[in-house]
């Protein structure tokens, strides 16, 4: 896609010449110009996967790359902020296992959820799976989704889901996405694995 390529290019330049309100102007533009859920789908989705392709090339090194996600992080939050309704259905607690400390994932669904009306709770990265449990209980969500970087040990991800599954009411649903468990769901009955 060569618009996409475009947009990649003008971020990289920007990640490169430590650009961060050029950096901040092109995303914001973007997400004015797509919506939130198109700018995660066709922009936030692709770009982090290409950020991550030029780190390991060299190309940009690890403050770059935290600066863009400290700038993509920012603006979703905004947005979120701004669509968030209060009594949605359904209600969803976002969170992430002790491991794993990379919450884009998260804020990635919460902006793929937010404008369908569903009432999000995030409690950030680094939850225990009984911290989880008791305020996925004490909430009355009705489901609990949790994300997994590709950092993440596949093995240690299926154990906990496994775990947290047995763990919740089975009218609480769990949800999983992220690279650690994308090709998974064949290991993990009862739980739901989204791309």
């Amino acid at each position: 896609d060569p618009e996409f390529a475009a947009r990649r290019d003008e971020v990289l330049l920007h990640l490169q010449a430590h650009q961060s309100g050029a950096l901040g102007a092109t995303l914001e533009h973007l997400l004015m110009k797509q919506g939130l859920q198109a700018f995660v789908t066709d922009t936030v989705a692709p770009l982090n996967i290409a950020i991550g392709e030029a780190w390991v090339r060299g190309e940009i090194d690890i403050p770059r790359e935290h600066l863009y996600t400290e700038q993509i992080q920012n603006l979703l939050r905004s947005a979120i902020g701004g669509q968030a309704g209060r009594d949605g259905k359904p209600g969803v607690l976002l969170t992430t296992f002790p491991e794993e400390q990379h919450a884009l994932g998260l804020l990635m669904v919460e902006a793929m959820l937010v404008p369908e009306g569903a009432r999000c709770v995030s409690l950030g990265t680094r939850t225990p799976v009984q911290d989880i449990r008791n305020m996925a209980v004490s909430g009355e969500f009705d489901v609990v989704a949790l994300s997994f970087s590709a950092a993440f040990p596949v093995r240690q991800a299926i154990a906990g889901l496994l775990e947290l599954r047995a763990a919740l009411p089975q009218s609480v649903e769990l949800w999983a996405g992220g690279s650690a468990v994308s090709s998974k769901q064949h290991r993990l009955p009862g739980i739901r694995v989204i791309a």
